[in-house]
């Protein structure tokens, strides 16, 4: 089979359906193709014209002097297989479909869809499309896309790959990278991915040694386990992958079931994975692209402590809240640094944000020179954010800023620009632009790129998950529901701690439990119908005595009976009522795509109301669980606070591991499963955690 980058590179292209016409997609694909200076032979496709633009046309793909490498066409849907059938047939490596209606139109179209690509790999034909607005490579000086973002004067290179899964947006994030200074190596926008999918175009921009970080717009992933392989490989080369994913905030389906299902939704499976692998997600598909700029003019740097260099003292303070609510750490400046810039300024400008606005008054006039050198010069500094705000002169002082940021003691660490005057502050823009640094227009697009930046920087390699010792291969209990006993059972051979409980029927029963449990006690609800119980009055707690219990049973069987009339009631379960200093929510799951999850986050009542999760791919390592404790909201409970000592944090790393390890177990197993433990209530540090309260649910692969 040929090579992608061979297939991207072709020596001869045919246009099916060139035109003069600008107001065609085959005229204006045409048209850029000649524009850029394309070096291979053209072949323009079209019976009723002996010349376009002064080359020879051609009737058919058939009287081509020679099969062309590649073929382009936007043609009426019910002429792209006849026309493809043909270029196979007549030895063409690949082709371009840019007609729409096909997979996007529904099953009708899908038919068709298939019919067209079973026609191209009967010669080993590849195809990208259909419903895709083809190909911009100033890395091969070709363009293949009708887009009038193509109406420039020449093509912008520079090592950063970009593919699309949407045409438009392509497009689009062209126009506005070209009028920012940003090029690329490659741009492939792959439509309904019919044949060649996003995961091709990305191992070949990992094998291109003329990209240098790759950038990708999702809509969705074809094959997780390739999408995984890609990762590590991007890793591994050295190459920085960003992404934007569309869909974020579709929770997935099953949220009915459990809380587990709502928070390791779809997207949350995928957000796990890429932080794994280190594909920084990203909002913004043109902050993703300024990111990627920055990571090409200064390669492999990494970004954690940055320094505000600023014209205006509010402009620095709002940056270093922004800065703040990001994540990203202000530089502290070491003394010499502070003695060094205190020549400069009055006293107290010297720190950090430096607000030029407060130099000497005998300050020498190229202050924002010395002030970027030495900023930048700090061991502690790992990125210089200026913030340019409207003063007498923008352009003047952005160059300096730009020249002390670029002398030999600034170690050549980064800058990002904030350009936030509007038109006064347009020569500034063009100079960065012809110098190559980056700079943004608003705060808030500062602040994404950062985020993206430290995310990749501070990333650590996954360690190789070990079983715990003496945890036995799970036993998987039969398809279906299971109450808090069962759910309790399973966890507890994993050797997760659960509390004692004992199911009665009545109050009588109850009170000789009781006996032997000892109080204080709990009281919950046994049924399959209820999925919260606090919600329908379905849980006591701090049950005293007998006369309690009696009183407490009666009053839950009458809010029960009010709340769920129709609920099938299996018992009452009586607990141990097990104390804990912090409550956490552990759960599992395994999602369609990437497979087993591990859930872990606040819990007890908090849980909708915080949202304070992270998501694990299972099974998962020690440091790693350790870390997405760390990252939690709630993270600071389990530390000494006002005199209570820390919580025990291994116990909770422990049952993230035990339970990684039952949904690796569940999903080897060829079974889909859902498991709550809501809550594991967190003990002092070395008293352990315990479940005190957990569901789940069994079922056959691909079962909802």
């Amino acid at each position: 089979m040929t090579p992608l980058k061979t297939l991207l590179n072709p020596r001869s292209v045919a246009v099916i359906g060139a035109s003069e016409d600008q107001a065609k997609f085959g005229g204006r694909l045409y048209k850029t193709l000649l524009q850029h200076q394309y070096d291979g032979a053209v072949y323009p496709i079209n019976p009723g014209r002996d010349t376009l633009f002064g080359l020879k046309t051609f009737p058919s793909i058939d009287a081509t002097p020679q099969a062309p490498d590649m073929v382009v066409m936007a043609l009426p849907r019910e002429k792209v297989k006849a026309e493809i059938a043909a270029c196979a047939a007549r030895g063409t490596k690949a082709g371009i479909i840019i007609t729409s209606k096909f997979s996007d139109a529904g099953p009708e179209g899908l038919a068709l869809e298939r019919e067209v690509v079973a026609a191209a790999q009967e010669h080993g034909m590849r195809l990208i499309g259909p419903n895709c607005l083809g190909l911009i490579s100033p890395a091969n000086k070709l363009v293949l896309c009708s887009s009038p973002a193509l109406n420039v004067p020449s093509l912008i290179e520079a090592p950063i790959g970009f593919v699309s899964q949407s045409g438009a947006l392509m497009g689009t994030l062209f126009d506005r990278s070209y009028g920012m200074g940003i090029g690329f190596s490659h741009c492939v926008s792959v439509g309904n991915q019919a044949d060649l999918e996003l995961c091709d175009f990305v191992e070949f921009l990992i094998e291109d040694e003329r990209t240098q970080v790759i950038c990708s717009y999702v809509e969705g992933i074809k094959s997780a386990p390739r999408f995984v392989e890609l990762a590590r490989r991007a890793r591994a080369a050295g190459k920085p992958w960003l992404m934007v994913k569309a869909g974020a905030s579709d929770d997935g389906s099953r949220a009915a079931y459990s809380h587990t299902a709502s928070m390791a939704g779809d997207f949350a499976a995928l957000k796990a994975i890429c932080e794994r692998e280190n594909v920084v997600m990203m909002e913004d598909p043109l902050n993703m692209l300024s990111l990627a700029r920055a990571m090409v003019r200064y390669p492999k740097r990494r970004v954690r402590d940055v320094a505000i260099l600023t014209t205006s003292g509010g402009g620095g303070a709002i940056s270093a809240d922004q800065l703040s609510h990001a994540g990203i750490d202000l530089t502290r400046f070491s003394e010499a640094t502070k003695a060094t810039l205190a020549e400069h300024y009055s006293e107290g400008q010297a720190g950090n944000p430096i607000d030029i606005g407060g130099r000497k008054s005998d300050a020498r006039p190229d202050l924002g020179v010395v002030t970027a050198e030495v900023a930048l010069a700090d061991p502690a500094t790992d990125l210089a954010l200026m913030v340019l705000t409207t003063a007498p002169d923008v352009p003047g002082f952005t160059r300096q800023l730009a020249d002390g940021a670029e002398r030999p003691a600034a170690g050549g660490k980064p800058t990002l620009y904030v350009m936030l005057p509007g038109r006064v502050a347009e020569p500034a823009r063009k100079m960065l632009v012809e110098r190559s640094l980056p700079y943004v227009d608003t705060l808030a697009e500062a602040m994404d790129i950062l985020r993206g930046w430290k995310a990749w920087s501070i990333h650590e390699e996954p360690g190789t998950p070990q079983r715990p010792a003496g945890m036995p291969a799970t036993e998987v209990p039969a398809d279906g529901t299971l109450g808090e006993g069962p759910s309790k059972a399973l966890l507890g051979r994993a050797g997760l701690p659960v509390n004692q409980e004992r199911v009665v029927a009545d109050a009588q029963a109850a009170v000789a439990a009781a006996g032997e449990l000892g109080y204080p006690l709990v009281l919950k609800v046994v049924s399959p119908d209820i999925a919260h119980k606090s919600d329908v009055g379905g849980v006591a707690l701090n049950i005293a005595d007998a006369d309690d219990l009696r009183q407490r049973l009666a009053a839950m069987q009458a809010s029960v009976a009010q709340a769920a009339p129709k609920a099938r009631i299996e018992g009452y379960s009586l607990q141990k009522q097990e104390s804990g200093e912090l409550e956490l929510i552990v759960g599992a799951r395994r999602d369609a795509q990437f497979g087993a999850q591990v859930v872990v986050g606040a819990g007890g009542v908090l849980v909708e109301l915080l949202k304070d999760v992270a998501v694990l791919p299972a099974p998962v390592d020690a440091a790693s669980a350790r870390r997405a404790v760390d990252a939690l909201k709630v993270a600071p409970l389990l530390r000494p606070y006002r005199g209570r000592g820390a919580l025990d944090v291994e116990a909770v790393v422990d049952a993230i591991v035990r339970l990684g390890w039952l949904a690796h177990d569940l999903e080897a197993s060829g079974r889909d499963f859902e498991i709550e433990v809501n809550p594991l209530k967190v003990k002092l540090a070395g008293q352990g955690a315990v479940a005190v309260d957990a569901r789940a649910r069994i079922g056959e692969m691909g079962e909802v």
